[in-house]
């Protein structure tokens, strides 16, 4: 018997699997894409032929990429009509609030715990297990997983006992981190165009008015226009942002920031960047004139 199941291997999904098995635990993975198990097969994953084989081990982490992936497996495809009493599924992905609460319903239908466990931080943050996790749900259920995720963060962050709670926590932040992108874009685009090296620029900014690991990463991509690989790309953060709209309108709010956000990430994807990084957000910049506004 396995210790976790991860589903989803992609980038993010892998780095957790390679984590887990560093800190001793027996870990299962599944992916669409069964070629994408091979790696993890060789440095002890136990790899299942069937979503259905996940609940060999009594946690769950899937790293799916939205809202229909996460139905497709979890809800249309009847696996938690295989999981054994006290079984807990921890949910990594960015998806919306209301999934969450969906998805909260359906598990405990089955008698299954579900936790929303979003996490900030890319691939090489991940490869390195210093993610940040946001996580949410009964708290029994977060105190079982609780440890297998410290195993690949650098802290775990409890903010509630409702599942949607950490979802909309993570869809604010994202909408952050397009903010930080799309200005220093702008800042950079201003420079640049009155003669200053974006490097500079980049290094200058990064020192004194926006210090942290956001401006920082992507200041440097932005400095090299350094698009590929892809560590996020336009269209998921179109995506986050979007559901971040859709919280915000459920409450009644108006996000005239994240509302810009959307239509410069279409712009983006619109222009060639679909898959790059969404840093690609800067290309686009640098080649706006004056009057042009976001389609």
């Amino acid at each position: 018997m396995t210790d976790v199941t991860v589903i989803g291997t992609g980038g993010m999904g892998a780095a957790i699997a390679r984590n887990l098995l560093r800190a001793d635990y027996r870990v299962a993975v599944w992916n669409r894409d069964r070629a994408r198990l091979a790696p993890l097969e060789t440095a002890g994953a136990v790899a299942l032929d069937h979503p259905h084989e996940m609940f060999s081990s009594p946690v769950v982490f899937s790293v799916l990429a939205d809202d229909a992936a996460v139905r497709e497996v979890f809800f249309d495809g009847h696996v938690l009509d295989t999981a054994p009493a006290g079984a807990v599924h921890a949910n990594l992905a960015t998806v919306g609030p209301a999934l969450a609460e969906e998805a909260a319903t359906v598990h405990a239908d089955k008698g299954v715990g579900y936790v929303a466990a979003p996490m900030f931080g890319g691939v090489p943050v991940a490869e390195a297990g210093k993610l940040d996790i946001v996580t949410a749900g009964a708290p029994e259920q977060v105190e079982r997983v609780r440890p297998a995720l410290e195993a690949i963060s650098s802290r775990v962050w409890p903010v509630g006992d409702s599942p949607r709670q950490a979802n909309v926590v993570k869809v604010a932040g994202q909408v952050l981190i397009a903010s930080a992108i799309q200005s220093l874009s702008e800042a950079v685009s201003i420079g640049e165009r009155g003669g200053v090296d974006a490097k500079t620029l980049v290094e200058l900014f990064t020192s004194t008015i926006t210090p942290g690991p956001v401006y920082t990463n992507y200041g440097g991509r932005i400095a090299r226009g350094a698009y590929t690989p892809a560590g996020f790309t336009p269209v998921l953060g179109r995506k986050d942002v979007d559901l971040a709209r859709a919280q915000a309108a459920s409450t009644g709010l108006g996000l005239p920031v994240a509302d810009l956000l959307s239509a410069l990430l279409t712009e983006t994807i619109d222009a060639g960047h679909e898959q790059d990084d969404w840093a690609s957000l800067a290309d686009t910049q640098r080649h706006r004139d004056l009057g042009e506004a976001a389609r």
